[in-house]
């Protein structure tokens, strides 16, 4: 398994508000997050940090579980989070109102399951095709799903910064997990991202950016452009092959 996680603050942000953790156990686990968090006073890199870790944590104090259900160990995972956050903010109300998207890739064993709340996505490319495998928790993803605008028209709407699920928010959370069948033999690549890369780069120069540079150069390149096209976010990304 190769894999190369990188972030940067923007041309804009005074603060990194993303956060990442990539585990690589010995055990045929591996945990790659990714979040962007929000709230003033710095509570956004707080939430999105703890995100990361509860979930790893959750993970690793339950791991025996995988074996036998992996799907609901990791929205359990999300759940334990989700609380931990909400109780940070009970205990320290400078911190109220602070949440975090959150998008995970685990492969254990023969198994890749992709979770995900919120905006930051997780992509699976080939030399074909990029192709979403998460669908965003957000007003104008929405919109899209009911053919009211197009998926360009993400890109410029004035209210594309809305997301309509974060952990930390709500007592109840709904997590996506989506399992993805895996063919013996066959190597995948993954692109987990905030939406600091993708508000400022389209789909398809990403695509030519995994064609065109040799794979450690990649992750350079998406945030080269991203800062090129203004910068305006926080920017993290992770990309492998399993």
């Amino acid at each position: 398994m190769r894999y190369v996680a990188l972030t940067e603050k923007g041309n804009v942000r005074a603060n990194n508000e993303d956060y990442y953790i990539v585990y690589k156990g010995e055990d045929g686990l591996n945990v790659f997050l990714i979040a962007d968090g929000m709230g003033g006073h710095s509570a956004g890199e707080v939430a999105s940090s703890l995100a990361c870790q509860y979930v790893l944590d959750y993970i690793l104090l339950n791991q025996k579980m995988l074996e036998y259900s992996l799907k609901e160990t990791i929205k359990e995972a999300y759940r334990y989070a989700n609380q931990k956050i909400i109780n940070h903010q009970i205990k320290n109300p400078l911190f109220y109102g602070m949440g975090t998207t959150l998008a995970g890739l685990f492969c254990y064993k023969d198994k890749i399951l992709v979770s995900n709340i919120g905006d930051s996505r997780v992509y699976i490319v080939d030399s074909n095709e990029i192709r979403q495998i998460t669908e965003d928790h957000s007003l104008v993803y929405e919109m899209f799903k009911d053919g009211k605008i197009t998926k360009e028209e993400i890109y410029t709407h004035p209210k594309k910064n809305v997301i309509t699920r974060a952990v930390g928010i709500e007592e109840e959370l709904e997590v996506d997990i989506y399992e993805l069948a895996r063919e013996e033999g066959k190597d995948y690549c993954f692109l987990l991202c905030t939406d600091g890369l993708t508000n400022m780069v389209f789909e398809t120069y990403i695509h030519k950016i995994f064609k065109e540079n040799n794979f450690d150069e990649i992750g350079k390149r998406l945030i080269e452009k991203a800062l090129e096209a203004g910068g305006i976010d926080n920017i993290t990304v992770i990309y492998l092959l399993v």
